[in-house]
């Protein structure tokens, strides 16, 4: 035969076990089980706090020099406004990039020099946490030079080139692979009426060496979310090499 505790006894046991014991509500009529488990409290994960990509210095304006040539010109360097010591890094690392650019055009308007630096500027691309800025360096002589950073605004951290491979599904050799082929194209469509001399072939190989896509080549991911590489295209007229954009095939 089962033997029933009192429910005076259950009360004094929860007492000892739990310290307090709550009344039960009057329209229950039955004890809860003391084996019963309590419902853990759900919690949600912090919200990640906002990034934003702000001028940490700019400067715009119209400039003659003491010959009377006119320039309308731009001076912007970014800086990522969030906590974290990537940031505080990254930031170190964009003012030194573009700054020397920056203090050449200042110190050619305060001596009414030519402007040799008319542009300092960057483009922000946001593809859901990744964050890409493309600064990019103009002359007055055609010559543009680029710098980029990669950054995680969830992670709060810098994504780096091998970090952005791999969101494609890339090792290094796929890369180098895809780069030469489209770098290959590049040459056929635009030099095929050239005559295939020494000159030629100087220009195209090392183009295409692969010491041109390591890490001075940038990467950086576009608005339509494609991973794109800045690479040396040697030049046959004008400077020794020109860099150039080409967006690789796929996205995020």
């Amino acid at each position: 035969m089962k033997r029933w505790i009192p429910v005076w006894l259950l009360l004094s046991l929860l007492l000892c076990a739990c310290g307090t014991v709550s009344p039960a509500p009057a329209e229950e009529s039955s004890t809860p089980s003391v084996h019963e488990a309590p419902v853990p409290e759900v919690t949600k994960a912090p919200t990640p706090v906002p990034v934003v990509i702000r001028d940490a210095l700019y400067e715009s304006g119209g400039y003659s020099d003491n010959l009377g040539n006119s320039w309308d010109y731009l001076l912007r360097i970014p800086m990522i406004e969030t906590a974290g010591e990537d940031a505080a890094r990254l930031n170190r690392e964009l003012f030194a990039a573009l700054d020397p650019a920056v203090k050449e055009a200042q110190s050619s308007m305060a001596d009414g020099c030519s402007l040799i630096v008319s542009r300092v500027d960057y483009t922000v691309y946001v593809n859901g946490q990744l964050i890409s800025i493309l600064c990019e360096t103009d002359t007055d002589w055609g010559f543009e030079s680029y710098y980029t950073v990669n950054y995680d605004a969830s992670t709060h951290s810098e994504v780096n080139r091998t970090e952005l491979l791999l969101r494609y599904g890339m090792q290094d050799e796929e890369f180098l692979a895809k780069a030469k082929a489209l770098v290959e194209d590049y040459f056929q469509e635009h030099y095929s009426t050239l005559p295939r001399d020494d000159f030629y072939h100087d220009r195209h190989d090392r183009s295409l060496d692969a010491q041109n896509f390591k890490e001075d080549c940038c990467l950086f991911v576009n608005d339509s979310g494609q991973l794109c590489m800045i690479p040396k295209l040697y030049s046959f007229a004008g400077g020794d090499y020109y860099y150039h954009i080409f967006a690789l095939n796929g996205s995020l």
